[in-house]
C-alpha cells in the first residue's frame, strides 16, 4: 500500500487544492486496504469503516473530523482498557443476555407466475 502513498508534500497540496482528490484517495486506498484484509476480518472492518463514514459525513470541517476520529479511539481504548482490568464483566454481561428461541421456518412453495 505504501507505494500507493504520495509523499506529505503532495498530500499537503492536494489538501490545499483539491481536497476532492483526497478524499478519492483516501477512499480508494481504504478500499484497497479492506479487499486485502483476511476473510475472517473483513467483516468486522467493513462495518468499523462505515461506522468512521457516519462520524466523518457529521463532521463540518477537518478540525470537527480530526476530533471525531480521536474520540472513536479514545472510546475504543477505554472500552480495551476496561476487558483488561475486568475481564469477568464481559464474561458475565455475555452469559446474562436474553436469549430467544430459533422458530424452524417452513419452505414455501413458489408461487406459479402470471402471464399476461
Amino acid at each position: 500500500m505504501g507505494d500507493d502513498l504520495p509523499d506529505f508534500d503532495t498530500l499537503l497540496a492536494m489538501h490545499r487544492e483539491n481536497p476532492e482528490s483526497l478524499e478519492k484517495l483516501r477512499r480508494r486506498l481504504t478500499r484497497k486496504l479492506l479487499r486485502s484484509a483476511p476473510d475472517s476480518n473483513r467483516q468486522r472492518l467493513e462495518g468499523l469503516q462505515f461506522r468512521i463514514e457516519m462520524e466523518l459525513q457529521r463532521a463540518t470541517n477537518p478540525t470537527a473530523r480530526c476530533i471525531r476520529m480521536s474520540d472513536m479511539m479514545h472510546d475504543s481504548f477505554a472500552r480495551l482498557n476496561h476487558c483488561l482490568q475486568h475481564p469477568l464483566d464481559e464474561v458475565n454481561a455475555r452469559h446474562n443476555r436474553p436469549k430467544a428461541d430459533i422458530l424452524p421456518m417452513k419452505a414455501r412453495r413458489a408461487r406459479p407466475s402470471k402471464s399476461h
